[in-house]
């Protein structure tokens, strides 16, 4: 008989999409069964998501049901996992990486280029605002919160002329919907977009290492060493991405005072980590940026 494994995840469908794509590989080796787990970040919907100051509002009711035993496995987009995770627990498994883009989704089917002036964008991520504002300095923003579906009705509601989602979560949930793809060049995404992070306790690592894609794993550790280095959350408008074709890619992208500063380098794979934290640590010296 197989092993069981309880694996908890958040109640959104893109949570359920995402444990889906995990319990699938975990059904070749173990019976499986979920649990759903209400986290901080989905009770508190009227917060704006950068005034958690890098808590881990979606994570951190999940990491204390895996400490307690109530479940083995979690389930999280690794991007809303913070740098400093619950002591106990790890990320010990990442699935291949979906896109890492934004998609900009406007109400009459514009692009960025063509929407019209002074028009009302959703989205509660600094890093998004800092972007567009950029781009567009006409744009306007308000915030916007709740799930997939929800933002998209507000959007035909007409609550706002055009949102900004993570692309992977559209193509997991399978949707149907008009949008601009924005270049990483420029619209450079949040660490860890795009990539399912799969965390256990601290030596049960063994339980998922199989479905591990390496890659994106090294991908993920480049964003997040670069993140931890510059010791920067939500907080801060950053783009962080790296990319694994040979050698690996890195941009930085951080936005201060209306200034963009960007790194754009190639790294080696043997020694990317450290390379990053490198670029990280100078390019740290030169913002003045603070420890905290």
């Amino acid at each position: 008989m197989s092993e069981r494994v309880v694996v908890g995840t958040r109640g959104s469908k893109l949570a359920l999409a995402q444990t889906a794509k995990v319990v699938e590989k975990l059904k070749e080796r173990y019976d499986v069964k979920i649990k759903i787990i209400k986290s901080t970040g989905d009770i508190m919907k009227d917060r704006p998501l950068y005034e958690f100051k890098g808590s881990g509002a979606f994570v951190r009711t999940l990491e204390h049901a895996l400490i307690r035993g109530e479940i083995d496995i979690a389930v999280h987009s690794y991007k809303d996992i913070p740098s400093k995770m619950l002591e106990g627990v790890t990320v010990s498994a990442v699935l291949e990486r979906d896109s890492p883009c934004d998609a900009f989704i406007a109400r009459d089917g514009s692009t960025l280029d063509e929407i019209k002036p002074n028009a009302v964008i959703g989205t509660s991520s600094l890093r998004r605002r800092a972007q567009l504002s950029l781009y567009r300095a006409d744009l306007k923003f308000e915030n916007i919160r709740g799930n997939v579906d929800t933002r998209l009705r507000k959007l035909r509601e007409g609550l706002y002329d055009a949102i900004i989602l993570a692309e992977a979560g559209l193509i997991r949930l399978g949707l149907s919907v008009e949008y601009q793809r924005l270049p990483i060049e420029r619209f450079v995404p949040s660490a860890n977009q795009g990539i399912i992070a799969v965390q256990t306790r601290r030596g049960e690592e063994d339980l998922v290492l199989f479905m591990n894609h390496k890659d994106t794993w090294l991908e993920a550790e480049v964003e997040r060493a670069v993140m931890k280095e510059l010791g920067i959350g939500c907080a801060i408008p950053a783009g962080i991405y790296a990319e694994c074709k040979g050698k690996v890619r890195l941009i930085v992208q951080i936005i201060k005072d209306g200034k963009e500063f960007r790194v754009d380098e190639d790294l080696s794979r043997t020694d990317a980590v450290e390379e990053a934290k490198e670029i990280a640590k100078n390019l740290k010296s030169e913002l003045g940026l603070g420890t905290d």
